[in-house]
């Protein structure tokens, strides 16, 4: 009996490190501060991939005012990139993650 319960939870300890396994990050994210606000790029592989100047999908030339907005849209950007979709931000997702912009 007791030798059961070693095994279930050797088994059940080696499920959860597989399942939570952290592999090499794909993509890497580079916040940076100007005078008028933030930016971001993603980078695969040592090599910029994704310049964001602005804001996507906001009208004129928006900046992010911090870096937590600026850093959850790059966020949800790699991870569409990761999940193999293209990586379009529309004016919902922006309002979803309530980032703050002119439309």
């Amino acid at each position: 009996m007791k030798m059961t319960k070693y095994i279930t939870l050797l088994i059940l300890a080696l499920v959860f490190i597989a399942c939570h396994k952290n592999p090499h990050k794909a993509f890497d994210i580079k916040i940076t501060k100007t005078e008028t606000g933030y930016y971001y790029d993603i980078y695969k592989k040592s090599k910029i991939i994704i310049h964001q100047p602005n804001i996507p999908a906001a009208i004129g030339e928006q900046k992010f005012i911090d870096s937590i907005q600026c850093k959850k849209i790059a966020k949800l950007v790699v991870e569409k990139l990761e999940n193999k979709i293209f990586p379009t931000i529309t004016i919902e997702e922006l309002k979803k993650n309530k980032i703050q912009f002119r439309y």
